[in-house]
């Protein structure tokens, strides 16, 4: 009896530290520095970049934005990609600002000058943000539109935001180059720009089903970011963030849910998506959101690039409430 108490306990703890120990040594690492993400990233924080707004989100963080006022009738709120900051948004945002569009850029809480870097508080608090951020922007007017623009994770994050409770806040969506974890439009490991460790995120929501949430603080992503930019940018997320700033693998749930009119815009050359493959996608799940390829350009030229930002505004400005 005593040898099989002996043993039972010992299965126990073994049971206990395995976890612990997954967690502990299982940290993911940062890949090598991938320079096409680089690209004109020098421009974001350049002189033309507004000085930084605040406004006060539910739990009573100062969050941090920009604002590119123009015609009150045309209003972008734009969602940075994986690492950030807000500023990476710069050139799409005064293009905007140039096409009449009131424009606001957003440091996502766990980036730039938004909360503290690379986490937050509980999955679905960065939801809470936006919908705090926009009670800010107060009534839209008679005739106005609001359009959220997501680039990159900031696309799948929009994608969630549009399919859930929230979604009715804006008359638009537009996804730029959206990530979508477990979909056939991602290349693996998002063409090197992540590191995931598996382990760690299995570990942490096999936790988490059982109730333990002592771990979701941990970092399970690391990007390919490279060295002079990592005073500027979010290198890791923890896993509460990762889980929250995307769609989290339930693409095809939210993207089902949407009942705002949303467009996919992608370039022809991008090496984090299958450009080619997300038409399929939206037809093979029955849902109305149409795709434009933009030839020859790569996953950051979206946002930076002549030639995309052209394509890009004129989805965006034309657009009426309703439409």
């Amino acid at each position: 009896m005593r040898k099989l108490l002996i043993g039972t306990l010992s299965v126990l703890v073994l049971i206990a530290i395995a976890p612990v120990a997954v967690i502990a040594f299982e940290a993911p690492t940062p890949p090598p520095p991938m320079a096409s993400m680089a690209v004109r990233a020098k421009h974001a924080d350049g002189p033309g970049v507004p000085a930084p707004r605040h406004f006060q989100a539910r739990d009573g963080a100062s969050l941090q934005y920009y604002a590119y006022p123009a015609e009150p009738d045309k209003v972008a709120v734009l969602v940075h990609g994986s690492a950030g900051p807000g500023s990476s948004m710069h050139a799409l945002a005064e293009a905007l600002r140039a096409a009449g569009v009131t424009t606001y850029m957003l440091d996502i809480r766990g980036h730039g000058g938004s909360g503290r870097r690379g986490d937050i508080d509980y999955i679905g608090q960065l939801d809470d943000d936006l919908a705090d951020f926009v009670v800010q922007l107060g009534l839209a007017r008679s005739g106005a539109s609001r359009t959220l623009v997501g680039f990159s994770a900031g696309a799948g994050f929009a994608v969630r935001f549009a399919g859930g409770p929230y979604g009715s806040l804006f008359d638009r969506y537009v996804f730029l180059s959206p990530i979508l974890p477990g979909a056939p439009t991602l290349r693996p490991s998002a063409g090197g720009w992540t590191n995931i460790s598996v382990p760690r995120i299995v570990t942490i929501t096999w936790l988490d089903r059982l109730g333990i949430h002592w771990f979701d603080g941990f970092p399970v992503i690391s990007y390919a970011v490279s060295p002079e930019r990592l005073q500027s940018v979010t290198a890791s997320y923890s896993y509460r963030l990762m889980m929250n700033f995307g769609a989290a693998g339930r693409y095809e749930t939210y993207l089902k849910n949407i009942h705002r009119p949303a467009a996919v815009l992608v370039g022809g050359a991008d090496e984090q998506v299958v450009a080619d493959r997300f038409a399929p996608l939206m037809q093979h799940l029955g849902v109305d959101i149409p795709v434009t390829i933009v030839p020859d350009m790569t996953h950051r030229d979206m946002i930076d690039a002549p030639e995309a930002l052209r394509v890009v505004v004129g989805a965006i400005s034309t657009v009426r409430a309703g439409e």
